[in-house]
């Protein structure tokens, strides 16, 4: 009866999602920017809205979320100077304000925050968010670069009814092309309504930040342009560090290293970018887990070589569960490298050779895309190959997709072929997808058919599974409730996949459903049932869905989230179950303390294995000592057995591992500073302190 009740639920999700779409809005909003004398520390000086007399005033109206007028609008300030933007918001809310994040980075999306979203060249150029909570903690995204960190300031500051927040985004941290008019949005979240008003709204937009229903900024920059005879470039980046590790002579003995990265512009869209002798230690970034999974983990990618070119990289128009043809994390350590990024007019494109020991790595890409407000389409070629004594290894993949923007419906198409040294049958060393979707806000549907062949699986790449064949689909609906309503919003998704190996044989068969339901209270219930099967190693089709059960949790939008997940289900040759506890909370002023809980239980029915379990427990402290640095001591424990996956026969040998951390991280103006005890990637600690100093000359971290 749950599963019917499911399906009958998708389907009034489906009918939503084909309802004929709401008519496009006539205007959207545009401004003048106003100009206004240069001060050093003006945006600190201007705390309230009469301070902001000569600004451009903007009134965030509308609640996307919930598709209705703003029960309390939020006012935005905007004017400039020759050397930025500067603005304002003044944000009105009934609600207590959620700031709990001090230091600057991605914290403060847990908060209630106010952002700015910008395209300086509309929809074809690099993209830019800079947010900031009611205490001036703030973070920043861009396209051009992963790691994106330029130095720009935001205050704030608490009211009597809310908070108010300034910012100063200096035109020097984004790539203009000395455009005058910018495609911009205004956003304000609120934690407690878990809502986002917005300042330009259109109800075909599937997104707030939707460059294509956002609104318009003229005269920007003119201020600045007078003191320029022609366009200017961005600055150079030049970022050299120095890494000292000490350690024990048994445990590899002290050592140091220098290296250097660097991105010089050659035009005002395109830089060249170089390295030379990158470190690859990680040591800042904790990404071991034993959440039950069939298939080979992925990890995000730190080294500033590949942040600011992988964005080009990898552009489908639609996929489900597509190969990566370039996965950057599967290139190791590399002597120097070399490449080129940037985007001309509707071109994107990226290259880069990383040349290691008897080894080189090499990608390029084009991506040509258009878009209006009827319809958008893109192309992209791509190309990946690896040189060694030993193997060649090739891949070309090109991909393409067309959508109606007014009909909210979406074709699209991918192909690669990999060539080399361990393709022996070439017909069964290509991947090819087509697919449909429609989407909306609220709604989504999908249906794909994909091949991969037995052969395909580029050394550069990521491919969860080779030499399947067949079809997905996939639908969600979110509904939103009424403001008198106890309920906040429920959200319905189920997808299915069945795929067939080259011999005709089941490769993979999957069927998920999800309900999950949020209250007001800020409790939340997610009820999951999840069937998945795949050919393992061993020729056996074996179950691998631990995905049937439910996640309580308690104001998950915050920092300071509370969550106890509990499913089973049958797995490999016989049944395994998992409990995960996690909870976040302030210790005091600036010191918050995370626990994690995990643990894994799997029963066999075969007698030539064992019944066993697995831990993972862990617990940190984060102290905020201020807008620019922090401290983290970290402990945790892994023990049991790891659970069998499909492409390795099982390991049954029992592990236990201990791991201490201490990382204390500093940036600010040039300087980044790591002081690291331990290692978060490995699972025991290596007696060993990490010492890193990274100097940004020119421009700032990541751009």
């Amino acid at each position: 009866m749950f599963k019917g009740i499911f399906h009958a639920l998708l389907l009034i999700g489906a009918i939503s999602i084909v309802a004929p779409p709401a008519l496009f809005a006539k205007t959207l909003p545009s401004i003048h920017v106003p100009i206004v004398p240069s001060s050093p520390k003006k945006e600190t000086q201007k705390q309230n809205a009469r301070s902001w007399a000569h600004a451009a005033v903007l009134t965030l109206a509308y609640d996307f979320t919930n598709r209705r007028v703003a029960k309390r609008p939020t006012l935005a300030y905007v004017e400039q100077d020759a050397t930025g933007l500067d603005i304002a918001f003044r944000v009105v809310q009934k609600s207590p304000v959620v700031a709990s994040t001090r230091s600057n980075g991605p914290g403060v999306f847990g908060d209630d925050y106010v952002l700015v979203a910008l395209e300086p060249q509309g929809v074809q150029g690099f993209s830019y968010q800079f947010v900031a909570n009611a205490r001036g903690a703030r973070f920043q995204t861009s396209s051009e670069n992963s790691a994106y960190t330029p130095q720009w300031t935001a205050t704030g500051r608490r009211t009597k009814n809310g908070y108010f927040v300034t910012m100063h985004i200096p035109f020097a941290i984004v790539r203009s092309n000395a455009s005058h008019v910018w495609t911009a949005q205004f956003e304000r979240f609120s934690v407690r309504s878990d809502s986002v008003d917005v300042w330009s709204y259109d109800r075909n937009a599937t997104n707030a930040a939707d460059p294509l229903y956002s609104g318009k900024l003229y005269g920007v920059e003119t201020a600045a342009a007078a003191h320029h005879t022609s366009v200017p470039r961005p600055a150079a980046r030049f970022q050299p560090y120095l890494l000292g590790i000490a350690r024990s002579s048994a445990s590899g003995g002290a050592t140091s290293q220098v290296g250097l990265d660097m991105a010089v512009p050659i035009t005002p869209t395109a830089s060249f970018v170089g390295s030379f002798h990158p470190d690859y230690s990680n040591v800042e970034i904790d990404q071991q887990t034993i959440s039950p999974t069939a298939f080979p983990r992925q990890y995000q990618e730190v080294r500033p070589f590949f942040t600011q070119l992988d964005n080009a990289f990898n552009n489908t128009a639609g996929c489900a569960a597509c190969p990566q043809t370039l996965y950057t994390p599967a290139i190791p350590t590399f002597r120097q490298g070399y490449g080129l990024e940037g985007t001309q007019g509707p071109v994107t494109f990226a290259g880069f050779d990383a040349v290691g020991t008897q080894r080189t790595d090499v990608a390029d890409v084009v991506n040509v895309a258009r878009t209006t407000k009827r319809w958008s389409g893109q192309v992209e070629l791509q190309r990946v190959a690896v040189d060694t004594p030993t193997f060649l290894d090739t891949t070309t993949s090109m991909n393409g997709g067309y959508s109606s923007a007014r009909g909210h419906w979406l074709v699209y198409g991918n192909y690669a072929r990999e060539d080399g040294t361990f393709v022996s049958d070439p017909s069964q060393a290509r991947y090819g997808e087509i697919g449909a979707a429609m989407q909306t806000a609220t709604t989504e549907f999908l249906v794909a058919r994909q091949f991969v062949g037995a052969q395909f699986n580029p050394v550069d790449g990521y491919e969860a599974q080779s030499d399947i064949g067949g079809y997905f689909a996939l639908a969600q609906r979110m509904y939103h409730f009424p403001k008198a309503s106890p309920l906040l919003d429920v959200n319905i998704f189920g997808s299915t996949a069945r795929y067939w190996n080259h011999n005709a044989l089941p490769a993979q068969a999957n069927a998920s459903y999800q309900i999950n339901i949020d209250w007001k209270s800020l409790w939340s219930v997610h009820l999951f049932q999840q069937s998945q099967f795949v050919l393992a190693s061993n020729g056996e089709f074996l179950p691998f869905n631990v995905g049937n059960g439910v996640d309580v949790g308690y104001n998950l939008n915050s920092n300071f989230a509370k969550s106890l997940m509990y499913a089973d289900g049958a797995y490999y040759h016989g049944h395994a179950s998992a409990w995960q506890f996690s909870d976040t909370m302030p210790v005091r002023k600036k010191i918050s303390l995370s626990i994690n809980m995990y643990e894994n239980l799997y029963q066999s029915n075969a007698a030539s294995e064992p019944s066993f379990r697995e831990w993972l427990n862990d617990a940190s402290f984060n102290w905020q000592f201020s807008r620019d640095a922090s401290l983290s001591l970290g402990a945790r424990r892994i023990n049991g057995i790891n659970l069998p996956t499909y492409y390795a026969p099982p390991n049954f040998t029992p592990m236990f591992a201990d791991n201490l951390s201490a990382a204390f991280h500093y940036l600010h103006g040039h300087n980044e500073f790591y002081l690291v005890y331990g290692d978060p990637n490995a699972f025991t600690t290596t007696p060993a302190v990490f010492f890193k100093w990274i100097f940004y000359a020119g421009a700032g971290k990541g751009t």
